[in-house]
């Protein structure tokens, strides 16, 4: 029982929403924050139908207003497709999260390290950021909690330089099969909650 939680649904605009969090703590009161803010978040993106930073900008103001103090992590992000080209971009913004990693159709690994912003619960009149890449046809991008790259006798860089790796050896396979080995390889004790989301680009475009 812990605060980590995953979600993916599309907006009114067509947008493909994917998003992961952590809750602080490990107990039932970090599984009903979660709960709470799981449901809170999907509600605000869908009712916004905005870029990701202003969703969490207003996640953190209903945090606030309705008194829940617990920090969160989280990383949102939105899946937009360019009218008339049909071109792919996935659109984040991170709250205090490990970064997104994407795996290209030829393997090659990208772990989207960009300056992320306050943790949710701290300061909820802070700027957001977003950042942008484009995705092709056969690219998989894989949020994760950090029960997936954190281990007691390792750092968290030793875990992204792991998961990096990892990726690079599963690229190809079929994503419910890439999701099984990730967690096999990565975190076999189970010492922690993982919450794991994969989302592959249409390989036919």
């Amino acid at each position: 029982m812990g605060g980590d939680w995953y979600d993916a649904f599309l907006t009114p605009g067509g947008a493909t929403t994917l998003v992961v969090g952590d809750v602080t703590g490990h107990d039932r009161t970090a599984a009903a924050v979660m709960a709470q803010l799981r449901n809170l978040l999907r509600g605000i993106a869908h009712s916004l139908d905005a870029p990701p930073a202003p969703v969490l900008t207003a996640l953190d103001r209903a945090q606030q207003g309705l008194g829940v103090t617990t920090l969160v992590t989280a990383v949102l992000a939105r899946v937009e497709q360019e009218p008339g080209t049909g071109a792919r971009r996935l659109r984040w913004s991170n709250a205090g999260h490990p970064p997104p990693l994407i795996v290209r159709a030829d393997g090659t690994p990208e772990l989207l390290e960009r300056p992320h912003d306050l943790l949710l619960g701290v300061d909820p009149d802070r700027l957001r950021t977003e950042h942008v890449v484009e995705l092709h046809p056969g690219d998989t991008v894989l949020l994760y909690t950090d029960g997936l790259v954190e281990h007691r006798r390792s750092t968290l860089d030793d875990g992204l330089a792991r998961l990096v790796a990892v990726g690079h050896e599963l690229a190809g396979r079929p994503v419910e099969e890439l999701c099984d080995a990730l967690l096999t390889r990565m975190a076999p004790e189970h010492a922690d909650d993982v919450a794991l989301l994969a989302l592959r680009v249409d390989p036919a475009g």
